[in-house]
Parts: C-alpha cells; sequence; structure tokens
C-alpha cells in the first residue's frame, strides 16, 4: 500500500517526498526554491494547511490545497482526565474515525500516542480497539497529522512518542515507517528516535524488519502471560506468534540497535495474577533481557477485573525479588472513554443508537 497516497491518489501533503514537491512548483513554472519553503512549513512548523503558508503567494496556496491532500483530520470529540491526559477522537477525510492522546508527566514531559490503524485485526480478548475488527490502514501522512495535530494542540513538541494508540503498528510496517521517518528526520521535525515507542502484540516479521532497518526506536512487546498455554487465552490464533519466536525476534532488534525491550504485561484478575505466574513472567524477563512495564487493567471489555493492589504490588515484588526491572504504568486518562480505544468505541455506539432510533 502507498505510503503517501489516498485511494483517489491524492498525495497526503505531510508524508509527500521533496521529489513531489518539487515536481508540484516545477509543473508551475515556480522555482524550485518554493519547494523548499513549503516542505519547511511541513517539517519545522508541522502545519499542512496551505493558507498558513504566508510567504507562498495566493494562487500557489490554491494550488497546492487542490493538488494535495491537506489537513486531513479533524476533531470529532475531546475528552480531558483530571490528571491532565487529553484524549482525541479524530474524523479521517473518508469518515472513519481513529484516537490519539497527548499524556502529561509530573516532571512536565508530554508524551503523544497515537494510532496505526482504524481498528485492529489482532483482536485480543480484553482489548476494546479491536472490538470490531480492522477497517483500514492509516496512511503515513495520517500519523504524521496525528503528531502535527497534538503537537499544535500542546502548543510545543513532545519529549516521546508512542505508537500505543489503535491498531498493530507493526502490520501496517511500511507507513509506520514512513511517518517516523518523517518525525525523527534530523533535517525534518526533529524527534530524536530514542524518543519513540513501538508497542506490538509480537508480530515477529515486524519485529525482524524493525531489526533490519536499524534505527533506534525502542520496541515495546504486549506479552501479557508468562507461558503459551495463558497467552492462548488472551490473543487469537491467527496474529499469535509463541513466546520463544518473539523472544528470538526481538533478540535480533537488540543486536541491530542496542536498544533495550520492554514487556508489557496487563494485569488480569485471576487470569495471570498469581505469585507463580510472576516468577515464571520473571524468568522470561530475564531471559529477554527486558525491563517490564506492569499494567493493572483497566475495564473495558467482557467480564475481566482488574487485581487489587495487593496482589499487584505483590507480584511487582516477585519480580524485583529476580532483579528485573519493573515499573507498574501509572493510570493515565481512564476516566470515562479516555482510556485507549474506548472513545473511539463510545462513538461508534452513540451513532449506532442514534441510527437505530431515526429509523
Amino acid at each position: 500500500m502507498s505510503t503517501t497516497k489516498t485511494t483517489d491518489k491524492k498525495i497526503f501533503l505531510a508524508a509527500a517526498e521533496m521529489a513531489d514537491l518539487e515536481g508540484f512548483v516545477r509543473e508551475r513554472g515556480e522555482s524550485p526554491f518554493r519547494a523548499r519553503q513549503i516542505r519547511e512549513w511541513i517539517v519545522k512548523r508541522r502545519t499542512v494547511d496551505p493558507m498558513e503558508m504566508t510567504n507562498l503567494s495566493a494562487a500557489l496556496r490554491a494550488a497546492l490545497k487542490e493538488s494535495f491532500l491537506c489537513g486531513s483530520l479533524s476533531v470529532a470529540e475531546t475528552e480531558e482526565a483530571p490528571d491532565g491526559t487529553k484524549k482525541y477522537l479524530l474524523r479521517l477525510h473518508d469518515g472513519e474515525t481513529v484516537e490519539c492522546a497527548s499524556i502529561p508527566a509530573e516532571d512536565g514531559r508530554l508524551t503523544f500516542c497515537l494510532s496505526s490503524q482504524v481498528g485492529c485485526p489482532v483482536g485480543c480478548v480484553f482489548c476494546t480497539s479491536g472490538a470490531h475488527g480492522l477497517v483500514r490502514n492509516l496512511h503515513a501522512g495520517e500519523i504524521v497529522e496525528e503528531f502535527f495535530l497534538l503537537s499544535k494542540r500542546e502548543g510545543k513538541m513532545p519529549d516521546n512518542v508512542v505508537m500505543m494508540g489503535v491498531g498493530e503498528p507493526l502490520l501496517n510496517y511500511a507507513n509506520l515507517e514512513r511517518a517516523l521517518d518523517i518525525i525523527t528526520d534530523p533535517d525534518g521535525v526533529g524527534l530524536a528516535q530514542r524518543r519513540v515507542t513501538i508497542s506490538t502484540s509480537g508480530w515477529t516479521p515486524g519485529i525482524f524488519q524493525l531489526a533490519k532497518h536499524g534505527k533506534q526506536w525502542n520496541l515495546a512487546v504486549s506479552l501479557h502471560a508468562p507461558d503459551d498455554k495463558i497467552r492462548s487465552r488472551l490473543i487469537p490464533d491467527a496474529f499469535r506468534k509463541t513466546i520463544r519466536e518473539i523472544l528470538q525476534a526481538c533478540k535480533a532488534h537488540r543486536d541491530a540497535t542496542g536498544r533495550l525491550l520492554t514487556l508489557e504485561y496487563v494485569l488480569l484478575a485471576g487470569i495471570n495474577d498469581t505469585m507463580q505466574n510472576a516468577r515464571d513472567f520473571a524468568e522470561v524477563a530475564l531471559q529477554a533481557r527486558a525491563k517490564v512495564n506492569l499494567i493493572p487493567y483497566n475495564k473495558a471489555r467482557g467480564s475481566f477485573e482488574r487485581p487489587d493492589r495487593e496482589t499487584v504490588k505483590r507480584f511487582e515484588n516477585v519480580l524485583i525479588s529476580r532483579h528485573v526491572p519493573v515499573t507498574v504504568r501509572v493510570e493515565k486518562g481512564s476516566a470515562g472513554s479516555a482510556a485507549c480505544g474506548q472513545l473511539r468505541a463510545s462513538f461508534r455506539e452513540n451513532n449506532r443508537e442514534k441510527q437505530e432510533v431515526s429509523q
């Protein structure tokens, strides 16, 4: 799939190559310098609205707007949690919706959480994002526009970007790679590669691709289980790899990049939260030479429950006692529908109810 074009063949301005811009100005008899000016607006000022590009002629701005897909995202809904986390439901050019979020930390750092797909094909049984399956991949330009929109809303660049929104990023590899290349280009947007984390459910072909690409992007794997038997209850067969396969791919990534792996583990009461589960998972983490991010479940879908605080603490202490670096994720944006995938799900449900009432 093209990383720059929509189905109507218009190029997303946010992901346009320099050659695209040079061709555009050349066809209109303009100096090549104009292409550099346009690119400067896109990557340095983080705008894809030609009307803001005030050092271009009105005619060239109009032509730019006609020739490229510019500013294809609009905010459909916004929710803000008491901790300052802001979740945005974005309407895309084709009417589909996707989520992104800005997440402040107490020390002042700011993280942008971006989506990579409309819906998700993996279908983890406890996750809202995949409840309705995959609609389509996001184009590279749409991913970059998420970043630009959040940047404009916050009035500054983030300290970190995490690909932990809706979708399995590594199943949209070409668009993911192009978008992150733009965001981390030192001559472009300029976010440091090590400030980017890609979270995957363990899609090993994509992990090997990341290793081959060799960029300093961080890798986080949503393992959620200490063994394949428990993991098979949580992740459907179609996209589930064995833990052994996942760790082999992660080793290839570490060897190629030198980046430390993070293993993510959603704690589900009565499913994967026993002390034996903790001891077994500690062995997995030590084998992978990984740090661990424990995530107490945020109730959203199905009959799953969140473990009590004492259970979470005991699980954490088992990992610590075995010298596994571990953090427990501080709950961000769980108020209302602000946890990942829930705003879009709520929006879809409300629209469905409105349609039923009108029929």
